[in-house]
C-alpha cells in the first residue's frame, strides 16, 4: 500500500497512519498468529530512524505483527495493571507472557515518541521531575518487570536509551538537574543520563559533528558484525569426539551433559567438543588425551584467521580498531581506552596498570615456579615427557592442584547437596550482614516449577523488607539452564509493591533421593549469584538504572559491579566458609573436617592460576591496544607475538591468531579495554576480606559495608562508596598475597635462618 504525503510531515504522516489503522486492519506478512485469524489494532506509533529524502514523494508502510494482547485477554498483563503483589507465573501461558511483553515493549516506545514530541512545545519553567523524567520511568517499571519475568519463565533486546538522543529531553535533563528540590536519588539517575549522553556523543547539536559520529558508529557496527560472522561461521567446522568414557573420567555431570551428543543419556556417552566457549574450554580441562586436547586447542586458536581465508577477521580487526579510534577522537578522547575508562571506577588507563604491573611482578614468578610442578606431575602421572604446552595446562593444572591437596573433587560434591548449602549460605550472609531469610514457598505464589523456592529478606537492623527472591535452581526439559539473576522489579512505595529478584540456575537436577549436588564450580556460580540477588536486593534506589552499575552502559563505572558476588565466590577458598557452607557426607555421613576444608579451598586457589594469568596476558593486551594514540604503530599480531613472548615460555604456534576469534576484546564494543575487570572486581573483593581479617568485628565490618556500598547500589561513584567503606583507595596487596602468598616462617625457622 502506497500512501502519498506531499507536504505532510514526518509526525503527522505517522499519526495518520495510526489513526487509520484504528478503524481498518492492514494485512500482516504470514505468521502462525496470523493463522488465528485475529485481526490486530495497532495504536502504537513507529518512529522512523531513517533519514528522510529531500523532496517526499510517498512512503511504503509496511508493519510487524502486534500481538492483540490487552489487560482484558491477558491474564499476565492484568496481573501487572492491577499491580498484583506476586506475578502470574503459573496461571498465564507462555503464549500470554510472550505476547504480553511484546506488546507492553511497543506501547513503551510510543509513550516515549509521544513524551519527546510533547517535550518540544514545553518551555523551561514548565520542567519538574514529575512531567519530565517519571512519565518514562513509571512505564519502564512494568515493561521491565514484564520483560525480567518472560525470561525466567522462556529463558529481547531493545533500545531503551531512545529518550536520551532528543534534544528536548537534554535541554530538559539540564536544567532539572540544577534545581534545588530534588532528592538524592532523583538527582543522581539525571546526572546518569547525562554523563552517558556525553560519553556517547549524543549531546553533539552540530550537524556536521553527529554526522562524523554517526558515520563511526555505523562503520563500527558494519566491521563487528562481519567479525562476529565470520567466527559463527567457523564454529561447526571441527568437532571432537569421545566415546571412551575413560577418557573423561574426573568430569562431573554438568561438564558430561554439556559435552553429550545425547544429554538424556549423558552418563554413557559419546561427548565431544565444538568450537564454542561453553563446549571447548570444557573439554580441554577434562579430556585426558592429549591429542585430541592438541587438535582442539589448533582449532580453536585458529578459528576465522589467516587459516580460512575466507572468513579471515584480520582486516575486520584493524577496521574495527580504526572506528573506534575515530569515534573516540570525534569525541573528545586520545584513544579508545580513554573513552571507555572515562566514567569507570578505574578512571583511566594508568589506573589500570597500577593494577596490573605490580601484579605481574608477584605472579610471573608463580607461574614459572608452577610450571616445573605441572611438568614434574605430568611427567611422573600423565606420562607426558614432552615439553608442557597451552592445550595441556587447562587439564594438568587443575589435576596437579588436586594431586598435591590429594582432594577428589567428585566424592568432594557429597558434601554440597543444592538447598541445604543453600540454606548454610544465607545463614553466613545473615550473620556477616544482618540479614534474614524466611522461605515462604508454601504461601501460594505461583512458581513455573514445584522445586522453585521463594524466600522473603529482611534487614535485621532496621527491620525492613528487602523484597523476594525467586530461586529455580535445577536442570529440566524446555529450561535454558545458564546461571543468571535478574531484578524482576524494584520497589514502589506509591503501588504498594515490594522488590522482586529472580536467581535462576543450571545445578544438576535432583537425583533418586532428591539430591543435587554440587561441583565446586557449581559452588562458586551459587555464591557468585547468591550474592548479585543480596546486592540487588540490598539496594535502596527506586530506579532500576542505578540499582546497581549497568553493563555496558558508558556512564556507569561496572567495572566495581561485581565486588560482592565475587566477595561472596571467594568464600570457596576460605577453609572456615567452605566447611560451613557444607553438610554431612551424602553417602557416609561423615563431615568435612577442617583438614579436608583446609585441601579443598587451597586446592579450589592453586588450580585457577593458568586461568588467572590468562586473564592478565589478555587484560594487557587489551588495554595496550586501545591505548594507543596512533593505531598504525602496532599491528594487531606484531602486539599479540610481543606480548605472548614475554608472558609465556612456549614457542607461539605458526596457526596461533587467537585475537581473530576473541571476541571479549573485538567484538562487542562497550567491552573493549574493559577485560581487566575480572581482576578488577578480585582486587576489591579480596581487598575487603582483608579488611574482615584485620578489623576482626565480622558483624560491625558487614553493617558498615552494607550500608555504605550496598544499600547506595550506584547512587554514587564507586570509587567514592569505596573509600567511604575503607578510608582509602583499593590496595592489590591482597590480590598479590593471594595468589603468591608470602612465607610465614616458625621462630624455630627465624632462629636457625639467623644462625
Amino acid at each position: 500500500m502506497k500512501l502519498l504525503t506531499t507536504g505532510m510531515s514526518r509526525v503527522a504522516h505517522i499519526r495518520s497512519v495510526c489513526n487509520l489503522s484504528n478503524t481498518r486492519g492492514f494485512p500482516l506478512l504470514t505468521s502462525n498468529y496470523d493463522k488465528l485469524n485475529i485481526e490486530p489494532r495497532r495504536g502504537i506509533l513507529f518512529k522512523m530512524g531513517n533519514q528522510p529524502p529531500a523532496n517526499i514523494v510517498g512512503y511504503y508502510v509496511v508493519f510487524p505483527v502486534i500481538p492483540d494482547e490487552t489487560v482484558e485477554n491477558n491474564s499476565f498483563l492484568a496481573n501487572i495493571a492491577q499491580n498484583g503483589d506476586w506475578p502470574a507465573l503459573n496461571s498465564a501461558s507462555p503464549k500470554e507472557m510472550y505476547e504480553g511483553t511484546v506488546r507492553s515493549l511497543m506501547e513503551y516506545g510510543a509513550t516515549v515518541m509521544e513524551h519527546l514530541e510533547h517535550l518540544e512545545h514545553n518551555k523551561p519553567e514548565q520542567y519538574t521531575f514529575d512531567n519530565i523524567v517519571d512519565p518514562l520511568l513509571s512505564e519502564e517499571y512494568d515493561v521491565d518487570f514484564a520483560f525480567n519475568t518472560l525470561l525466567i519463565k522462556v529463558m529481547s533486546a531493545r533500545d531503551r536509551m531512545e529518550k536520551l538522543g532528543n534534544p528536548a529531553f537534554q535541554l530538559a535533563l539540564k536544567d532539572l538537574y540544577q534545581s534545588e528540590s530534588l532528592d538524592n536519588w532523583k538527582k543522581r539517575i539525571i546526572e546518569w543520563y547525562l554523563l552517558e549522553i556525553r560519553a556517547s556523543g549524543m549531546d553533539k547539536t552540530d550537524e556536521k559533528e553527529r554526522k562524523v559520529i554517526g558515520s563511526w558508529s555505523r562503520f563500527i557496527d558494519e566491521y563487528r558484525s562481519k567479525y562476529l560472522t565470520n567466527i559463527l561461521s567457523t564454529n561447526d567446522q571441527q568437532v571432537f569426539t569421545v566415546s571412551e568414557r575413560g577418557s573423561l573420567k574426573d568430569a562431573p555431570p554438568h561438564i558430561l551433559k554439556t559435552l553429550a551428543v545425547d544429554k538424556n543419556n549423558y552418563a554413557d556417552g559419546p561427548w565431544r567438543g565444538v568450537m564454542t566457549p561453553s563446549s571447548i574450554l570444557p573439554f580441554l580441562q577434562y579430556c585426558n588425551n592429549r591429542q585430541l586436547r592438541a587438535t582442539a586447542w589448533e582449532r580453536w586458536v585458529s578459528k576465522a584467521s589467516f587459516e580460512h581465508d575466507f572468513y579471515n577477521n584480520s582486516i575486520n580487526i584493524e577496521e574495527i580498531r580504526h572506528n573506534n579510534d575515530g569515534l573516540a577522537k570525534a569525541l573528545g578522547f586520545p584513544s579508545v581506552a580513554e573513552h571507555r575508562l572515562a566514567n569507570k571506577m578505574a578512571g583511566s588507563v594508568d589506573n589500570v596498570r597500577k593494577l596490573l604491573n605490580p601484579f605481574t611482578r608477584r605472579i610471573r614468578p608463580v607461574f614459572i615456579d608452577r610450571m616445573e610442578a605441572w611438568s614434574s606431575y605430568a611427567g611422573a602421572k600423565e606420562l607426558i615427557t614432552s615439553e608442557l604446552q597451552p592445550f595441556d595446562l587447562y587439564y594438568i593444572c587443575r589435576k596437579e592442584a588436586e594431586h598435591h591437596f590429594d582432594v577428589d573433587s567428585l566424592d568432594l560434591m557429597n558434601h554440597f547437596p543444592f538447598w541445604p548449602t543453600f540454606e548454610n549460605l544465607t545463614q553466613i550472609l545473615s550473620h556477616l550482614f544482618g540479614l534474614k531469610f524466611q522461605d515462604i514457598s508454601d504461601s501460594n505464589l505461583e512458581r513455573c516449577h514445584p522445586s522453585v523456592r521463594i524466600y522473603s529478606v529482611a534487614d535485621t537492623h532496621t527491620n525492613e523488607h528487602l523484597g523476594r527472591l525467586y530461586i529455580d535452581p535445577f536442570e529440566r526439559a524446555n529450561k535454558r539452564c545458564s546461571w543468571t539473576t535478574l531484578l524482576g522489579r524494584t520497589s514502589n512505595s506509591i503501588r504498594n509493591l515490594d522488590k522482586i529478584v529472580y536467581l535462576i540456575g543450571g545445578a544438576n537436577e535432583p537425583d533418586a533421593n532428591g539430591n543435587s549436588l554440587l561441583h565446586y564450580s557449581q559452588l562458586q556460580q551459587l555464591l557468585f549469584h547468591t550474592g548479585r540477588a543480596v546486592q540487588l536486593l540490598c539496594s535502596r534506589s527506586p530506579y532500576r538504572d542505578i540499582a546497581i552499575p549497568q553493563s555496558p552502559m558508558y556512564a556507569s563505572d561496572w567495572d566495581a559491579v561485581d565486588v560482592f558476588p565475587v566477595f561472596t565466590q571467594f568464600f570457596v577458598n576460605k577453609p572456615n566458609l567452605l566447611a560451613a557452607l557444607s553438610s554431612p557426607h551424602a553417602q557416609t555421613g561423615a563431615i568435612l573436617t577442617e583438614e579436608i576444608a583446609n585441601c579443598a579451598s587451597l586446592a579450589i586457589s592453586r588450580a585457577s592460576l593458568w586461568e588467572t594469568y590468562r586473564v592478565l596476558f589478555w587484560s594487557d593486551y587489551d588495554l595496550s591496544i586501545y591505548e594507543m594514540e596512533d593505531r598504525k604503530k602496532k599491528f594487531w599480531l606484531d602486539l599479540y607475538r610481543e606480548l605472548y613472548k614475554e608472558y609465556f615460555p612456549f614457542k607461539l604456534e605458526r596457526t596461533n591468531y587467537q585475537p581473530c576469534s576473541f571476541t571479549p576484546v573485538f567484538g562487542i564494543q562497550p567491552f573493549m579495554s574493559m577485560y581487566y575487570r575480572k581482576l578488577w572486581a578480585e582486587m576489591l573483593a579480596l581487598d575487603v576480606h582483608e579488611t574482615f581479617n584485620d578489623e576482626g568485628n565480622e558483624q560491625v565490618t558487614g553493617e558498615r559495608f552494607k550500608s555504605v556500598i550496598l544499600n547506595q547500589g550506584a547512587g554514587d561513584l564507586q570509587s567514592e562508596l569505596y573509600r567511604r567503606f575503607q578510608g582509602r583507595d583499593p590496595s592489590v596487596g591482597a590480590i598479590c598475597d593471594f595468589y603468591d602468598p608470602p612465607a610465614i616462617y616458625s621462630p624455630e625457622e627465624e632462629q636457625s635462618s639467623a644462625a
